[in-house]
């Protein structure tokens, strides 16, 4: 089962995971797809490929001029964690099996249910001491009361708590497809580099976002010398899009066959067409069936038969891209990483994640095409 959305402008997106928003809500589980896809279509500048140079060519510039550039040239990258499902320590969620005498983790059975793996959606559940302050952790014997900085920040001392993060940049590039573990963290920095500005630069840089808005807000809406609030006559103005913030993506997620998705995401309209609020007697079905051939039709003259305007290449013509690991050596670079959601959905009761590593500069969040690849450590 796929479930799919889309995304036309570049808007700032904190670290997350995509999952069964209704089950969270409702049973406290995180359920998360197989597989979560970002199809890029058309990206601002895209053709305008920043050259970042080697980290000395970075540091020679001055951060006027680097700000200047980026600003200028690019779109945010997808930037995809190691880190899956929580910030924090997560169990999977165990669910009564047909035996009286076992239960299965899901993805497992008993030997009375088989189950195929592939069929199963991965479920956890987030662990309580991620939410419990460091005293209360030492109370319950899971910091130790010499420790200066817990290895373990989350009180989990499996071998599921990540000590060294993983971090892929992947630059947004016309007809690029990234796929990536479902469970697995994902972000959309505005601007690129918002990973490394202190809090007073993003302050600044937020309160200077603010106010370009508001002065396009008064462009469009109040600069009339007629003193008109409304002109019928400039409609048109009114739906032009900002091409120059132009981040246009498809996004979807893969569930397992037999697994029906993510709980109240309604089916494509082609698929069940009546809409919500609308009734139809069993003798007038012939209407919904109209409808759909109509928009089969309709799709049949814009995209040719079989959609095939919308075919993408051969897979046989597919390139892999390369991962380049960006080097260990300069300066340790703190990198502040803003977790989206509530504690619950978030898996921790810290807002963001504090990370370092060396070898990072703000040029890997704004090269062309280059996909780079960090090595952090929580702090």
């Amino acid at each position: 089962m796929v479930e799919y959305w889309s995304r036309s402008n570049y808007i700032n997106l904190d670290a997350h995971s995509d999952i069964d928003e209704n089950t969270l809500k409702e049973e406290g589980v995180l359920r998360c797809p197989r597989h979560g896809h970002v199809l890029y279509l058309q990206i601002a500048n895209c053709e305008e490929v920043v050259d970042g140079g080697s980290n000395d060519d970075a540091s020679t510039a001055t951060e006027e001029e680097e700000d200047n550039k980026h600003d200028r040239n690019r779109m945010g990258p997808t930037v995809v964690f190691n880190r899956k499902v929580a910030w924090g320590s997560v169990t999977p969620r165990t669910i009564p099996s047909s035996s009286s005498s076992s239960s299965a983790v899901v993805g497992l059975a008993s030997h009375n249910s088989p189950i195929n793996m592939k069929d199963r959606v991965q479920e956890y559940i987030v662990d309580v001491e991620n939410y419990w302050d460091e005293e209360t952790k030492r109370q319950y014997g899971l910091l130790d009361n010499n420790s200066n900085n817990a290895d373990n920040d989350d009180g989990d001392s499996s071998s599921s708590n990540v000590k060294e993060e993983k971090m892929a940049i992947v630059p947004a590039v016309n007809g690029r497809l990234l796929r990536f573990d479902g469970a697995a963290f994902h972000s959309v920095p505005k601007p690129p580099h918002r990973y490394l500005l202190s809090e007073d630069e993003l302050i600044a840089y937020l309160e200077k976002d603010c106010e370009e808005d508001c002065e396009e807000d008064d462009d469009d809406y109040w600069d009339d010398d007629e003193g008109d609030y409304w002109d019928n006559d400039n409609d048109d103005d009114y739906e032009k899009e900002d091409l120059s913030q132009q981040r246009s993506v498809i996004l979807f997620n893969t569930w397992p066959a037999g697994s029906n998705g993510p709980r109240g995401v309604l089916p494509d309209c082609v698929v069940e067409a009546v809409p919500d609020g609308i009734m139809l007697e069993d003798d007038n079905t012939s209407i919904e069936d109209d409808r759909i051939a109509e928009q089969w039709t309709k799709w049949n003259n814009e995209y040719g038969p079989n959609a095939e305007k919308l075919h993408c290449t051969p897979v046989r013509d597919w390139k892999l891209c390369a991962v380049d690991d960006l080097d260990g050596d300069g300066d340790h670079k703190t990198v502040v990483v803003p977790l989206m959601g509530n504690p619950t959905r978030r898996g921790t009761s810290k807002t963001k994640a504090l990370l370092q590593g060396q070898g990072i500069n703000q040029s890997a969040f704004y090269d062309g095409r280059k996909v780079s690849m960090a090595t952090l450590r929580e702090l």
